[in-house]
């Protein structure tokens, strides 16, 4: 019997770890480098996200249910949005004080993981909190923040065209597909030498949402636990 369980106990740990070949380190390697043109449906998820979820189109027509409930919601911050070279895959995460912050392990990996599997390529992130880090030439290599205050007064669209992601005369297309993450962890064997740099890349990532405010320090300190333990 302990012997079973010792090997239950080790899988869950290897699943803890495991990090897939197209995953990274951290936020800069994981930035979005290029040009980068968004579609009309981007740019309102865009909107959506850095107002939090209380300005622009998908607050006025919101037509998913998870839509509707994050409108309902008084207060959440974005964590951080990816999208595809073409501006049509997305997916992105938000922190509603620690309802839905996924802090495990790699969550930035497998976000962009999700984003591929809608078929438009490679997705890189585009957005930490509210900082726009996208670097095609013309953003600062610092990333420019956007306040809620200025995305709820409309400065989104203004702010975008000015870095040169977005025009009046980009093309409508379908809403990207974007649902709640629901994750199935795989099973890959891991070095302890690369487990401990992955611990360390984590807890960097954690620090980073830490300083830009993403996160408490509380939810901070819990995070670094979790994976420590």
């Amino acid at each position: 019997m302990k012997k079973i369980l010792g090997i239950i106990v080790l899988g869950l740990l290897i699943n803890v770890y495991a990090t897939t070949a197209k995953s990274f380190s951290s936020y800069g390697k994981n930035t979005g480098q290029g040009e980068l043109k968004l579609t009309k449906d981007a740019f309102d998820l865009i909107e959506f996200y850095l107002s939090g979820g209380q300005y622009g189109n998908i607050k006025n027509n919101p037509t998913k249910d998870w839509q509707k409930d994050l409108i309902k919601k008084k207060s959440w911050k974005g964590m951080f949005l990816i999208l595809s070279r073409n501006g049509k895959g997305s997916w992105w995460y938000w922190n509603n004080y620690g309802d839905n912050a996924d802090m495990t392990p790699n969550y930035l990996g497998r976000a962009r993981q999700k984003c591929e599997k809608q078929g438009h390529g490679e997705c890189f992130v585009f957005a930490k909190g509210n900082k726009i880090v996208w670097q095609n030439g013309i953003n600062s290599k610092k990333g420019t923040k956007i306040k809620k205050k200025e995305a709820r007064n409309g400065m989104v669209s203004i702010k975008l065209k000015e870095l040169g992601f977005y025009s009046d005369t980009m093309l409508k297309t379908t809403t990207p597909k974007i649902t709640k993450k629901k994750e199935e962890p795989k099973k890959i064997k891991k070095s302890a030498e690369t487990d401990k740099d992955n611990i360390v890349s984590q807890i960097k990532d954690l620090k980073e949402l830490l300083d830009d405010g993403v996160i408490t320090q509380d939810e901070f300190d819990k995070a670094k636990k979790k994976i420590l333990n």
